[in-house]
């Protein structure tokens, strides 16, 4: 009976060993069956990996937003125009030239202010500062330059009352009158220095600003100019009948401009406009229009401006 009972138990064991075996073999054939018929996409790669997480980064700026300007044209445009003034002129009053009147005054006379200069036959608006804030590529025509540019003042007014250069170009502060001056430049550049009379002293500025920035004599405190130092010469000041050209911008993308006038009511001096031709450029509150040319186009732009777009 001892016997007997064993055997059972051996044939228990056995058939319960028989039954794992099968189910162990099932669930191998099963993983491999689902293996076969599971697409399970394509395979990771480390290389294709980061090239991807550079492409993303390099179209985000530090603060964190997406960068507005893409390399996507070929070739090159010009952009050109004229700001003329809505409306009758305004006469400019005389400087309140009280010190060193023998040289600061001509005939006795002070010189009138330059603070909003408009041509009384084609009402063009002189010193309206065009230049583009961005740009994905430079033609060769716009690199910077390594000349030097000349700032003159005589009969205590600086003779540029506006002008652009690129960052290493050098200014060379010129006082030609036989009195001496104080010309100190704001901005991130920083330059506060005397010029003695009928002396010249270098300076290089080495950093971009993002608007115009003023020079002003702290002995003669009616003198004032503004200079604005960029990374190209994409840029443009109105001549004396409001007119501006800007030439080899990239075509193919979009392109946006700021407009900056010493008085204008935007921030920092932005020139704000809210015309039917402003509109058609999407001319905003910052004082920037956006266009986009088609390569070898010239895109000739007119805009009237109002009385009220400037300041006091």
């Amino acid at each position: 009976m001892f016997r007997n009972h064993a055997r059972k138990s051996e044939s228990l064991v056995v058939a319960k060993h028989g039954i794992g075996c099968l189910l162990m073999l099932f669930s191998v054939l099963t993983l491999a069956g689902c293996q076969q018929n599971t697409d399970l996409g394509p395979v990771a790669n480390a290389a294709t990996s980061v090239k991807i997480r550079e492409a993303f980064s390099a179209g985000v700026t530090e603060s964190g937003s997406s960068e507005s300007v893409v390399a996507a044209g070929t070739g090159w445009a010009t952009i050109k125009g004229k700001f003329v003034f809505e409306g009758s002129p305004p006469e400019m009053a005389p400087y309140n030239a009280n010190k060193d009147e023998a040289t600061c005054k001509i005939d006795g006379k002070a010189p009138p202010q330059e603070t909003l200069l408009v041509d009384s036959g084609s009402k063009g608006i002189a010193n309206v500062v065009v230049f583009l804030r961005k740009t994905s590529r430079v033609h060769e025509s716009a690199e910077p330059k390594a000349d030097s540019v000349l700032f003159d003042q005589k009969a205590c007014v600086f003779l540029t009352h506006v002008f652009p250069l690129t960052v290493g170009q050098t200014i060379s502060i010129k006082n030609s009158d036989p009195v001496g001056h104080n010309t100190n430049i704001e901005g991130k550049n920083g330059f506060n220095q005397t010029i003695p009379a009928n002396e010249t002293v270098d300076f290089l500025p080495q950093k971009e600003e993002a608007i115009p920035q003023a020079i002003r004599c702290s002995i003669h405190p009616w003198m004032i100019a503004y200079y604005l130092p960029r990374k190209n010469s994409y840029f443009a000041v109105t001549a004396a009948d409001g007119s501006f050209e800007i030439s080899n911008v990239p075509a193919g993308e979009k392109l946006e401009f700021q407009v900056w006038h010493e008085i204008g009511t935007g921030p920092g001096g932005a020139l704000l406009l809210d015309t039917p031709e402003a509109k058609e450029l999407k001319w905003n509150k910052k004082g920037r229009f956006v266009v986009s040319l088609a390569e070898d186009e010239v895109r000739e732009v007119q805009l009237t401006v109002p009385p009220t777009a400037f300041g006091g």
